[in-house]
């Protein structure tokens, strides 16, 4: 796994920044990485795990300053592999030709010892890489801890209000003061103690836009030749990839883009128990076209103890730099951890072309406050918000106003339901999925094929009637596969069925709406949250430790929005916490722990 840090000195630094801070290198030091350092003429990088890939050197090593690193695991455009160097040169000439490459991707460039570190994000920002501004100092990092802990360490309250209330974070905005997320499509400049941040390719958007929408059928057609060539190419060039598998729509729809002799021999994983509908659905589909299938069991996979439990969940936070949550994200580490990495085929994307958000919203409308507010009432701030109780009664209030002020500055104009499919890819993909994107990309080769650019460019442009009960999905899988759009899905809807807007297929899923609003009722009204795999029995290991340790959890009683007798009650075990309230708590001990 590659870290990395670059910091640039302008006039009059702070004296302790002028060579590598102990405290910044600590945090690329994860999983007991080692951090080699080394001072220039403009400042100083840090780097674990990284090597010069066009001198297969540590970037200490090459000599003469310059160095090229790609961040994650996988340069990948639709046809084939790309050099880190042609990277380069696209990244130091902003050629919009970067927006080409397969999102998560990450790539530092310098091309000589007096020259400036550049920094390039996929189209989407779905690679989390940032940035601080200091005064005479400037530094980009794949860690927002190590950047935190250059800038001072101090939290950043309105973010923090923001993950309290819907689990993640919006816009740019990370937990600590000061630190940003490269946006989507940006090249960031690292210079004479300055960083400055320019756009190579526009952002996608239909919502205001006027432009006439593609018809279905064309639509359809083109995704569906978009899939099946990237995927052949790059079954083509890597033996041994594995088909993240489960009952659900998009990894359906990347089997169906897969030819029917590749499917001989494939290998699929899918994660759950015995009993589970996903597990049932994948069996059942290896068994038709000969695919070679592995189970991890997730609930039922060995724990190691409540010390370790503690230390796994620490670990999760700091991977995924304290940006969401650490209880999803560890069980399946210790799932990875069991598994080989290899190079995956994984389903992401698929959600912007089904209206993720269109679920109760009126047709026609267009984008105000009122429907901003209303989606964030029943919607947003609702499966990974902390529990009420937890934080004073001031900074709720205060969370609770910022969130709702900051939302409705990421909602374009125009055609509301247009507007939820762009929130959902600039803000949910790539701030929520984004943060665990990273962590699994810096691991292993993975290729999210529904995120070539114009897959995604044909999905937002679609009309929103033809996107709304996944129709669009439903059409795209029977072009594919019409023999695996005749199968159930997860939720039991037949992809053939959705494809077609009968009256029965109107009934189904106006009925499924129905019970997604009645439970999403039922969460507002009792604080119900809904935890992930394993995060019940991750929240509960950890809940323990503190209990039997409280020591560890310390800090936590000097984070002033954090309720003294609330956190005393726990700690005694007069009542207990939700996942998602463990998973904000770990997050804030991991940010509160660091030493500038």
């Amino acid at each position: 796994m590659k870290t990395f840090l670059a910091v640039s000195l302008g006039k009059s630094p702070s004296e302790a920044l002028r060579r590598p801070v102990d405290a910044a290198l600590a945090c690329l030091a994860d999983e007991g990485a080692s951090v080699k350092s080394t001072l220039g003429d403009d400042g100083w990088i840090a780097f674990s795990g990284a090597e010069s890939i066009e001198t297969d050197q540590d970037p200490a090593e090459t000599g003469d300053g310059a160095f090229t690193y790609a961040l994650g695991k996988l340069l990948w455009r639709s046809d084939a592999a790309v050099a880190p160097r042609t990277v380069a040169s696209l990244v130091a000439s902003a050629d919009p030709a970067l927006a080409n490459l397969f999102p998560p991707f990450a790539v530092v460039h310098r091309a000589g010892p007096a020259q400036p570190v550049l920094a390039a994000v996929d189209w989407l920002g779905f690679f989390q890489l940032y940035f601080w501004q200091g005064q005479g100092v400037a530094a980009i990092s794949t860690s927002a801890r190590a950047l935190a802990a250059l800038a001072g360490g101090t939290l950043d309250y309105t973010g923090v209000g923001v993950q309290s209330m819907i689990g993640w974070h919006i816009g740019d905005a990370t937990i600590f003061d000061g630190v940003r997320v490269l946006p989507a499509a940006s090249i960031a400049t690292l210079h004479h103690g300055n960083v400055s941040v320019r756009e190579y390719v526009g952002r996608l958007s239909y919502a205001s836009s006027g432009r006439r929408a593609p018809s279905l059928d064309d639509a359809v057609e083109e995704m569906a030749e978009i899939l099946k060539s990237a995927l052949e190419r790059f079954l083509g060039a890597r033996d041994g990839v594995v088909l993240q598998l489960t009952g659900g729509h998009d990894s359906r729809i990347l089997l169906g883009a897969i030819s029917l002799p590749r499917r001989q021999g494939l290998r699929a994983l899918t994660l759950g128990d015995e009993g589970n509908r996903d597990v049932a659905i994948a069996a059942d589909l290896c068994r038709r076209y000969g695919m070679v299938h592995q189970v991890h069991r997730v609930d039922g996979q060995a724990w190691p103890s409540d010390a370790g439990v503690h230390d796994l969940m620490m670990n999760a936070a700091r991977a995924l730099e304290c940006q969401a949550s650490p209880i999803a994200l560890t069980p399946l580490l210790l799932a990875e951890s069991h598994l080989a990495q290899g190079h995956r085929l994984s389903g992401l994307g698929g959600e912007v072309a089904r209206g993720f958000y269109y679920s109760g919203q009126p047709k026609g409308a267009v984008t105000s406050p009122a429907l901003i507010r209303r989606l964030a009432q029943w919607r947003l701030c609702i499966n990974e918000a902390v529990e009420p109780g937890v934080l004073s009664a001031d900074f709720v209030a205060s969370a609770r106003s910022e969130t709702a002020h900051l939302l409705e500055g990421l909602f374009p104009g125009g055609d509301w339901l247009r507007a939820t499919d762009e929130f959902y890819l600039y803000q949910r993909m790539r701030r929520w999925a984004g943060a665990h994107g990273t962590v699994a990309t810096m691991r292993r080769e993975s290729l999210n094929a529904m995120f070539d650019r114009r897959f995604i460019e044909l999905a937002l442009a679609v009309d929103p009637t033809e996107k709304r009960d996944s129709q669009l999905l439903g059409r795209l899988m029977m072009r594919l596969d019409r023999g695996l759009a005749d199968l159930p899905l997860d939720i039991g809807l037949v992809p053939s069925r959705l494809a077609r807007r009968s009256a029965g297929t109107r009934i189904i899923t106006a009925t499924l709406a129905g019970r997604r609003l009645v439970r999403k009722a039922w969460q507002r009204a009792t604080g119900g949250r809904r935890p992930q795999a394993g995060a019940t029995t991750a929240a509960h290991r950890l809940l323990q430790h503190w209990r039997a340790a409280p020591d560890v959890c310390a800090p936590l009683f000097d984070v002033p929005i954090i309720r003294e007798d609330w956190l005393r009650g726990v700690i005694a075990g007069d009542h207990q916490v939700k996942p998602t309230t463990m998973a904000f708590l770990a997050d804030l001990l991991v940010a509160t722990t660091l030493k500038p």
